[in-house]
């Protein structure tokens, strides 16, 4: 399973059956609100199926460190937005600073603390004042769907957190965050840490 999803196509099949692709739209919508002109990067970009679902106008900048992803964006996708195979890092944060969102569409959770923490630190340089980190990931909490535990107990990402765990990394780098949890967004059980930090 792990291995079918590292093609694109059947990666965004996958997300689509499960309603999970449907999930972060829905998110998206619920807690930013996106205007033309704003310049959005995409940290973990995928396959780049996201940027149909942004408002036209934009200035979009999807960075993944998957080359097959990345390959697969630029076709679909290269007239919409850049995409760069490359890490997030200090380097690139200065070299797009300015940014108004920045998005993490089901990122954190392969993200280990320490190297978390130091891409967090990055991401509050890259951000303008005013500027946006929104988050969205699977996440571990009393009570859940068994389906929802066992999706996320056989997830790639080896760094699933409870919803304390990812709201006191995202504090580390920003001293406003909003952590909500929603598990009613996709077709089949499954529950979803949201964050919006600010600095």
């Amino acid at each position: 399973m792990k291995a079918m999803l590292k093609h694109p196509v059947l990666y965004q099949a996958y997300q689509n059956a499960g309603g999970f692709f449907g999930a972060r739209i829905k998110a998206i919508r619920d807690y930013l609100t996106l205007r033309p002109g704003m310049r959005i990067i995409d940290i973990g970009c995928g396959p780049g199926h996201i940027l149909r679902h942004l408002p036209e106008g934009i200035d979009y900048t999807g960075f993944d460190v998957d080359e097959t992803y990345i390959a697969y964006a630029r076709r679909s996708f290269g007239h919409l937005g850049a995409f760069h195979c490359r890490h997030f890092d200090a380097a690139a944060a200065q070299e797009f600073a300015g940014a108004d969102v920045v998005m993490m569409n089901g990122v954190l959770h392969h993200i280990s603390d320490d190297e978390l923490k130091t891409t967090l630190a990055a991401i509050r340089e890259v951000l303008a004042d005013d500027g946006v980190l929104f988050t969205l990931d699977g996440c571990y909490c009393e009570g859940q769907s068994r389906i929802a535990k066992w999706l996320l107990d056989n997830d790639r990402g080896n760094f699933i957190r409870d919803c304390n765990g990812y709201y006191h990394l995202l504090r580390s780098a920003f001293p406003q965050v909003n952590l909500v949890i929603r598990d009613n967004y996709s077709r089949v059980p499954y529950t979803f840490a949201i964050g919006v930090s600010q600095k």
